[in-house]
């Protein structure tokens, strides 16, 4: 709560619209998924295994097609798009799991849904700006963008439903015969 407060005191302070505040929110979390998850794991590499990026800086000025640096002028932007657009297909199939399960298991299952499709919608709507801008260029996704997210997405949905954290598991072995079915 103190922190809700503080932001709203920050919020009257400085003068910032909410809408203002909410682009800042989205951008954030945009960011914190695609550009910032690449500039942690890049770091990483640099320190634990001595890998150096090479980073140069170019004019993006118009290129001519025939000109042989053009790939220079080229912004190579397809993985910063991976995790986010995994996100929003983990968040989505999450919300038709939960509500397919939540009719199929009667009454008692609706109450746990809720908080958990609050906090689906909540990453979606958060990246809303990047859902927009990525569909809104018709035919201009790359492909390979939309297969490993679906590739990813399917893998975390698979470890997720193996590894089940909302069921209580008994602890130690499960000891039952089994007979010839071992």
């Amino acid at each position: 709560m103190s922190i809700i407060a503080t932001g709203v005191l920050e919020l009257r302070w400085s003068g910032v619209s909410i809408e203002d505040w909410w682009r800042n929110e989205q951008f954030w979390v945009i960011g914190g998924v695609s550009a910032h998850l690449f500039a942690v794991f890049q770091g990483f590499l640099k320190v634990l295994g001595g890998v150096d990026t090479n980073f140069t800086v170019t004019s993006k000025a118009g290129a001519d097609e025939a000109d042989a640096f053009g790939d220079l002028y080229l912004f190579k932007w397809t993985t910063l798009l991976i995790p986010p657009t995994t996100l929003i297909i983990i968040n989505m199939v999450g919300i038709v799991a939960g509500v397919s399960d939540a009719v199929n298991n009667g009454y008692g299952s609706w109450g746990p849904l809720f908080g958990k499709l609050f906090f689906s919608f909540w990453v979606i709507v958060h990246l809303y700006p990047f859902l927009k801008g990525l569909m809104g260029r018709q035919n201009r996704t790359p492909t390979i963008v939309v297969l490993w997210s679906v590739l990813l997405a399917s893998i975390f949905s698979l470890v997720w439903v193996r590894i089940d954290p909302f069921i209580a598991k008994p602890k130690g072995p499960i000891l039952k015969p089994c007979g010839v079915q071992c």
